[in-house]
């Protein structure tokens, strides 16, 4: 398989009707012979729906990479858990509660970066008080994808420390970039460090916030990504 396949499966917009959405994050990257599920939304009930609405299956997971431990990430984290394959692996930053996650599951707690497969690691930041996030990095042709659930060590703090540790540009970062809360001077001011960086595509998306959207999209145009529910990205290895 010489593409990779980004699937949104829950976000706080939706670009499919049939499907659910809610504040939180899902996406399931499809490397051919690895397929990774990053998050799992806020709603278990809509998390599986969309699933269902969107042709995977649970047992066809070969990771699941949870960003952080806040509530709109962990929906059906236990029976997420409850239906992967044995030979399945699960990735959780340091500080996630981890004590309703049967010992039977392969689980790796990652301190700082992990490698999961060829061209596929993860990234572990301080993101709060007891909090720790943990971002997903694919290696392409074209250079890095940067997956975040919320970033909540900074967006601009996860993309420099990637560029400095795996020197690779960086081709598309998508998730949340937590900048709902941001005026638009600092939105602006953001989008400028992601010039500066060198990002090629923005696929910003949950809790970025609808202005800051707006800005990266104005600002990215044709190398803007508009990110919901049912959103699917085709990209080349």
């Amino acid at each position: 398989m010489n593409q990779i396949i980004i699937k949104i499966i829950y976000d706080n917009c939706k670009a499919n009707e049939s499907l659910q959405e809610g504040w939180g994050f899902s996406c399931l990257v499809d490397l051919g012979q690895r397929k990774i599920l990053f998050d799992t939304g806020a709603d278990a009930q809509a998390f599986f729906s969309n699933l269902q609405k969107l042709n995977v299956s649970c047992d066809e997971i070969t990771d699941v990479v949870y960003s952080h431990k806040h509530y709109d990430h962990i929906a059906g984290l236990e029976e997420v858990v409850g239906k992967l394959k044995k030979d399945s692996r699960l990735f959780l930053p340091k500080k996630f509660p981890s004590k309703k996650i049967p010992p039977t599951i392969r689980t790796e707690v990652v301190e700082d970066s992990k490698k999961i497969d060829s061209g596929v690691y993860s990234l572990v930041l301080k993101g709060g008080f007891f909090l720790y996030e943990q971002a997903l990095l694919i290696e392409t042709s074209k250079g890095l994808i940067v997956i975040t659930g919320c970033a909540h060590p900074g967006i601009i703090r996860i993309l420099q420390e990637v560029q400095k540790r795996w020197k690779h540009p960086i081709h598309l970062v998508l998730g949340g970039f937590h900048l709902f809360r941001n005026k638009q001077s600092q939105i602006d001011a953001i989008v400028d460090q992601f010039k500066a960086l060198n990002v090629q595509v923005a696929a910003p998306c949950h809790c970025t916030g609808s202005l800051a959207i707006e800005r990266f999209h104005q600002a990215f145009q044709d190398s803007f990504h508009k990110i919901g529910t049912g959103t699917v990205l085709t990209l080349s290895k």
